[in-house]
């Protein structure tokens, strides 16, 4: 028969295969959902930047079209009305940001959070190791 490990040697104190291979599954579990976190994360990312770039080109295109064409309203009644011509611009261009501002709260609102993908995986593999039901 196989004598008793006396505690304090190297052998008793090793933790049982099974533990170990639970803790190795975790943190290959964990770091399988890090890396879909940071993939999520980089494609919401560029979908910002894209949709910021064309937001702002858009605007300052329109802004600068608009410009143009109050500037042009503006001179042709100069001899007659320059005053009603500068209120006009004035009213649009508030109208503009106000709607501008709108819209871009409703977007922003709108948009899913950032790591929802990756959070969903989270809860279903709670969920199934029967942490929460």
């Amino acid at each position: 028969m196989d004598a008793p490990v006396p505690p304090g040697t190297p052998a008793a104190e090793e933790p049982p295969q099974a533990l170990r291979g639970i803790v190795a599954l975790f943190i290959e579990s964990l770091r399988t959902r890090l890396d879909l976190a940071a993939v999520e994360f980089e494609i919401y990312l560029r979908a910002v930047l894209r949709a910021l770039l064309w937001a702002v080109s858009a605007v300052a295109c329109a802004l600068l079209a608009l410009a143009f064409g109050i500037t042009a309203f503006i001179v042709a009644l100069w001899d007659t009305h320059r005053t009603l011509g500068l209120v006009c611009g004035f009213v649009l261009f508030v109208g503009l940001a106000v709607l501008f501002s709108w819209l871009g709260v409703r977007t922003v609102r709108r948009q899913p959070s950032v790591l929802e993908g990756s959070l969903q995986q989270l809860q279903e593999d709670q969920r199934k190791a029967g942490g929460a039901r």
